[in-house]
């Protein structure tokens, strides 16, 4: 039986807590000082008429630093068992206020636990069924049956991916948490495809699709490639910026941080080792496309002169709806550039086209990719530079929309990637389309 009374504070014994941090406790000793002790501290009577703390830490060490002789408490009986006081202590610190998402979930998940270890696990739905439920648990700690059953899913969730931590609320973890169970669910249906024996010449286009996309270093494997002997290029390496500062949807954020960006006092080095092993295996007529970041566009040039490469200008305009990281300081961007670089003396296959290609982008719900392009985009492009039979070569693959859009005009490409989660997206798109009809959108994406 529960009773409530005033003990003297010096009989109360403090125990193990499940919070030994009690954080900054200052203003509740001025408040107990001018209002005393509102909420009763929780403690089990002993034998020798001394009393154990459940609840109430804060509290009690509070009165303590204001001198408090005598408190009031909710004095539980002595054949309290340890589980039932674990439980008690836990369902009063999950009212705590200053509790973050990971902790409120954790002990929403521990308490549940308890509850059922105490009463065992309520199977039917009859009201006077043995045992507890969620929604019993959720009823006990003032909280919603869709609120606990939420905790107990971010406490799951936390346990297997450590990388949830870094969500800065519970509403950001429950995107992470979509996220990440996308990506298993992917994996898991591009292994089946890739397993799958090809007994149709549909199969058999998309295996060979599948194994143009390779997961792994494109400066180890670009070491297997012989000198001259690719016709087109597309280049578009990481950008050195950084994307997680750049208010990207959480879901991209946190899709597994498989996106690999490049140090910024790294970049030039990387990029004039990409650009030199895209010089060395290009034919001595031949095309390649370079899509680069405003910053490092000068930098770029310069490299391309000192191996002497000419280039131009090209521009993917997005319409008239911009964008901009910083509305105060630039203007909302509806383009972004690209540099057409020859080596030796090719010809364009589409004289007298612009050099403006109308496309939308691809919406970020959609994406696969943080910097993924419509594949309509990229096979007009391709049309723009090759010609039939041109052999094709993606650095660094992403999406692996470039190879569908080669595979739509009957050539092939292949790249690198160093992220099996973006292939895995890839070979899901590969299987849900027929070769030869490859597309970003359903309605025309031209100017947009």
């Amino acid at each position: 039986m529960i009773t409530l009374k005033e003990v003297p504070l010096t009989s109360i014994t403090f125990g193990e807590r499940f919070r030994e941090d009690l954080g900054d406790i200052n203003e509740l000793v001025l408040s107990i000082k001018k209002e005393g002790i509102i909420q009763p501290l929780a403690v089990r009577e002993n034998s020798d008429g001394t009393y154990l703390l459940l609840a109430g830490g804060r509290r009690y060490t509070a009165a303590q630093k204001a001198g408090i002789e005598v408190v009031p408490v909710r004095c539980y009986p002595s054949t309290l068992s340890d589980i039932e006081m674990r439980s008690i202590e836990l369902m009063e610190n999950i009212c705590r206020k200053d509790l973050d998402w990971r902790e409120r979930a954790k002990l929403s998940e521990e308490i549940y636990n308890l509850q059922i270890e105490i009463h065992g696990e309520k199977i039917s739905t009859a009201a006077n069924a043995p045992g507890v439920s969620k929604r019993d648990v959720a009823e006990m700690v003032g909280k919603s049956h869709a609120s606990l059953v939420k905790d107990i899913h971010r406490a799951e969730a936390l346990r297997v991916f450590p990388e949830l931590s870094k969500a800065k609320n519970a509403g950001d973890a429950d995107k992470m948490i979509s996220k990440l169970q996308e990506e298993i669910l992917r994996g898991e249906l591009a292994k089946r495809i890739e397993a799958k024996t090809a007994t149709t010449p549909i199969d058999r286009i998309h295996q060979t699709l599948s194994s143009q996309y390779i997961v792994g270093d494109f400066f180890s494997g670009i070491k297997e490639i012989p000198d001259h002997s690719i016709d087109f290029i597309e280049l578009d390496p990481p950008y050195a910026i950084d994307l997680n500062h750049q208010k990207r949807d959480m879901t991209l954020a946190y899709s597994g941080n498989n996106y690999n960006e490049v140090e910024e006092d790294k970049y030039k080095d990387f990029i004039v080792a990409a650009l030199k092993q895209c010089d060395r295996v290009m034919t001595n007529s031949s095309w390649m496309i370079v899509w680069h970041a405003r910053e490092w566009r000068a930098f770029i040039m310069e490299t391309l002169l000192l191996l002497d490469l000419e280039y131009d200008e090209g521009i993917w305009y997005k319409g008239v709806v911009g964008q901009t990281n910083s509305p105060n300081t630039h203007l909302a961007s509806c383009y972004e550039p690209f540099l057409y670089v020859r080596k030796g003396d090719p010809t364009i296959i589409r004289q007298g086209r612009s050099n403006v290609f109308h496309y939308k982008p691809v919406p970020s719900s959609r994406k696969v990719h943080p910097t993924e392009r419509p594949i309509e985009l990229i096979q007009d492009i391709i049309q723009t530079f090759c010609w039939e039979g041109a052999r094709i070569l993606v650095p660094f693959l992403g999406s692996g929309n470039s190879i569908l859009a080669a595979s739509n005009l009957g050539m092939i490409a292949f790249g690198w990637d160093l992220a099996q989660e973006y292939k895995d997206a890839y070979i899901i798109k590969v299987s849900d389309s027929r070769p030869g009809n490859y597309r970003t959108y359903k309605e025309d994406t031209k100017d947009a």
